[in-house]
């Protein structure tokens, strides 16, 4: 069997403010401690397929934006390895190294500010191009352009800048600029967050033509489960810097097994729950700098055991395509089921 495009295996990663001199000095002298580490990633393995698109889901804070930057080669991991197609991305070097970072594009979440307002459009998006050899100095605005019609903008825009288009304009113009190098793999980061919900399906058709056309492979990071229904062949649950779960789009839909996936679903508006009354997960999410022992969802789960608090569930299979991570799925035989968890009844636990 050939190697998946893309294989995070066990990665974590720490953050650390770097200490001023005073704060040095106060700590030699025993009158401070050292910054606290924010542990943004802890043990997060997932495999991306050539040509799959994943959906990666969870609450603000979870570590979604830090793992799509590291598997973009954008910031190095504590522990643990991301690999594409077998090789660790970290060894690579000269060529291998430039050639896996433009096969590599991430779209980010705010189109103004990833784009730079001193730049018209035809050099934000013919930059790379032109820098990596990709196209000649003479070729470059046809280049360009062909990017921007291949991305629903006119042509004749070339010579504008950012602040002369909408939100949605922008984000295509983002598009073209991950499109520019030619790559076959897109870490889309909360791409359509910031915009209208007609732009956003705008925007969403696009990704799923280009995808179709172009044979890109996603990573779709969004806390939107909705969009991630319509575009991903995959999820995958994050929660507090681990996976809970990961499964098909259709069975996540279907059956989820995680009581924090079963209370995210319980809460997307579908019209035939207009009677029904929403309400957020409840209790807030800990915090990543001091973590919570044992399953991180253990606070704020009303199915928790003492298990639960010291011992930290194994993402473990429960069919050939589906994992888990929760003792009461694969520790003690009781399956869960969609019944009986719901978001009102995830109150912090004693």
């Amino acid at each position: 069997m050939t190697a998946p495009m893309i294989e995070v295996s066990n990665v974590t990663r720490h953050f650390r403010r770097k200490p001023d001199l005073a704060e040095r000095l106060a700590m030699r002298a025993g009158l401070a401690s050292p910054p606290p580490t924010v542990h943004a990633l802890d043990g997060v393995s997932l495999s991306i397929d050539r040509g799959e698109v994943v959906g990666l889901v969870g609450e603000s804070g979870c570590g979604k934006s830090t793992l799509g930057r590291i598997v973009a080669g954008m910031l190095p991991v504590t522990s643990g390895t991301v690999s594409r197609e077998g090789r660790d991305i970290a060894t690579l070097r000269g060529a291998e190294e430039r050639a896996m970072r433009l096969a590599t594009q991430i779209i980010f979440q705010d189109p103004m500010s990833s784009l730079n307002p001193r730049k018209k459009v035809v050099d934000i998006i013919g930059e790379a191009p032109r820098l990596h050899g990709l196209a000649e100095r003479r070729d470059v605005r046809a280049t360009v352009e062909g990017l921007m019609a291949q991305v629903g903008l006119d042509p004749a825009m070339i010579d504008r800048y950012p602040h002369q288009f909408s939100g949605g304009q922008r984000q295509r113009i983002g598009i073209a600029r991950a499109l520019a190098v030619n790559p076959d793999f897109l870490i889309c980061d909360e791409s359509i967050a910031a915009l209208d919900v007609s732009i956003q399906a705008q925007v969403i058709n696009l990704l799923v033509k280009l995808r179709q056309d172009l044979s890109l492979t996603l990573l779709f990071i969004s806390h939107d489960l909705s969009v991630v229904r319509y575009i991903s062949d995959r999820v995958v649950i994050m929660y507090l810097g681990r996976v809970v779960e990961t499964a098909p789009t259709d069975r996540i839909f279907a059956a989820a097994r995680h009581p924090y996936t079963q209370a995210l679903l319980e809460e997307i508006p579908r019209i035939d729950r207009r009677g029904h009354r929403f309400s957020s997960v409840k209790g807030e999410i800990p915090s990543p700098v001091n973590p919570p022992q044992g399953c991180h969802f253990h606070p704020r789960c009303p199915l928790a055991m003492d298990r639960c608090r010291v011992e930290r569930p194994v993402l473990t299979k429960a069919s050939p395509d589906h994992a888990v991570a929760c003792h009461l799925d694969g520790g003690t035989g009781r399956p869960l089921t969609n019944a009986g968890v719901k978001t009102g009844d995830l109150t912090p636990t004693s």
